[in-house]
């Protein structure tokens, strides 16, 4: 690719190759903006959009506007190299994270609570959202999609964390109770 080509010329010679983007380095600028060294900033519900975006044309400049806010026409007259440098990043930075909010469920059922249904207590997107909603006192469920992504995830990791260790704490007394019967 030329590293004169525009976005949109790229776009339309692309639609008829099998390119595909995969994982890219973050490119300083797109557009004449900078791009930011990490997603951090990104409020849950936008990495909620990113993390569900087919792979549509579509799709590829919502990925430019929801990181950098651009518009679509200044997507489009944007270098591709580096459009496609940034979709690629952001693609492969939205999976780390998902992948973070995944490591945080540490703490395995025991046996009774998998009798007793504890994974029919899963409730995917929503579920976390009325979760933090809830632990937070937040009644509003738009006001929380709008929460950085970052802060939820911390509280999710401290409350999995205590979950674990109440869990421990409880099984140590039951044994120490159940030494001290002797």
């Amino acid at each position: 690719m030329d590293n004169n080509t525009t976005f949109k010329y790229w776009l339309a010679v692309a639609r008829h190759t099998s390119y595909k983007i995969g994982k890219q380095p973050r490119p300083a600028f797109v557009g004449g903006k900078q791009v930011p060294g990490n997603l951090n900033q990104l409020s849950i519900g936008q990495l909620i959009d990113l993390s569900q975006l087919s792979d549509s044309e579509e799709s590829l400049y919502q990925i430019v506007t929801t990181v950098l806010g651009l518009s679509h026409k200044e997507v489009e007259q944007a270098m591709a190299v580096d459009v496609v440098m940034l979709i690629g990043w952001v693609t492969a930075e939205v999976e780390r994270i998902n992948k973070l909010f995944e490591s945080t469920d540490t703490a395995k059922p025991t046996r009774l609570e998998k009798e007793a249904g504890i994974d029919t207590l899963r409730f995917g997107l929503f579920g976390m959202l009325d979760w933090y909603a809830v632990r937070m006192g937040i009644s509003d469920h738009d006001q929380v999609l709008k929460t950085p992504w970052l802060r939820i995830y911390k509280c999710m990791e401290m409350d999995n964390k205590r979950s674990v260790y109440e869990r421990n704490l409880q099984k140590l007394q039951a044994e120490e109770m159940k030494r001290k019967s002797r």
